[in-house]
């Protein structure tokens, strides 16, 4: 039970995170809803494979060693979903983030109010992404409806946000801000980390992709050329009579090959 209540924690951490429209409790309901349906479709479906196959219907109980399986599958793919969602959002504003930074920074050279920054951040969020705009106006919503002062709102809205740049950056303005320190040399000195981490990012990334090109040139490449000598031989040997191989190259190896290059380049792009 500790492990089930650990895990419940988890997810609702998780979800809400993602700072989804519903609340938990209706996601959890539909989620053990589709465990109980994955349970009953396995279970109904081996009952049915074994009656067809003409097994004895005492067999037909061991329809529902499968089925405790399939309902916990369902639920840890649900699961799985929503932390990837919720790692998503994290990569969203970290992309982002010095960018909103360089914009925080102009604004406090101006004198802008810290409360006045958040709320220009939340409605540009077709600038800065709507993920930074979003958390933007969790803050504006803290200060507004439930009365927090600006410090207390930081530092509430950031144990909540998906993204650990995030939730530094408001810590250190909570700090700063609360302490009656120099909030525009702190976006200054956090402006420029982040710009000399996103170089370094940019640059490994170069990196990678000269490296991924390489490989995929040769692999594919080599594995074109392996398929087309095969097709030459098995014609030859009377084998085959036609060009089956190389149109199973051209329609399924380089497709696929070029299918998870590009999604492995896009995984590692800083800038996605």
């Amino acid at each position: 039970s500790d492990m089930l209540a650990s895990r419940s924690e988890v997810c609702r951490s998780n979800y809400e995170r993602c700072m989804p429209e519903r609340e938990f409790g209706d996601w959890m309901y539909l989620t053990v809803l589709l465990s109980l349906a994955s349970f009953v479709a396995v279970a109904l479906c081996t009952g049915l494979f074994l009656l067809l196959t003409g097994a004895p219907a005492g067999a037909v109980v061991l329809a529902l060693i499968p089925s405790p399986g399939a309902a916990a599958l369902a639920y840890y793919a649900r699961a799985f979903s929503i932390k990837s969602m919720k790692d998503y959002r994290g990569a969203l504003i970290d992309a982002s983030l010095v960018h909103a930074i360089g914009f925080m920074l102009t604004m406090a050279e101006s004198n802008v109010p810290l409360k006045k920054m958040f709320e220009n951040i939340s409605n540009l969020g077709s600038v800065y992404g709507k993920d930074i705009a979003l958390e933007a106006a969790c803050i504006l919503s803290l200060t507004d409806e439930d009365g927090m002062d600006v410090v207390s709102a930081l530092r509430k809205a950031q144990s909540a946000s998906p993204s650990a740049a995030w939730q530094e950056l408001l810590i250190g303005m909570a700090e700063v801000y609360g302490s009656g320190g120099s909030l525009k040399e702190y976006l200054k000195g956090k402006y420029q980390a982040l710009t000399e981490r996103k170089r370094l990012d940019v640059k490994k990334y170069n990196e990678s992709i000269q490296g991924l090109s390489s490989v995929y040139l040769s692999i594919v490449g080599i594995a074109s050329i392996f398929i087309a000598l095969i097709n030459l031989v098995f014609n030859m040997a009377g084998w085959l009579s036609n060009d089956s191989f190389v149109w199973l190259d051209a329609l399924a190896v380089v497709p696929m090959g070029s299918f998870i290059v590009i999604r492995m380049m896009r995984a590692t792009n800083p800038e996605a």
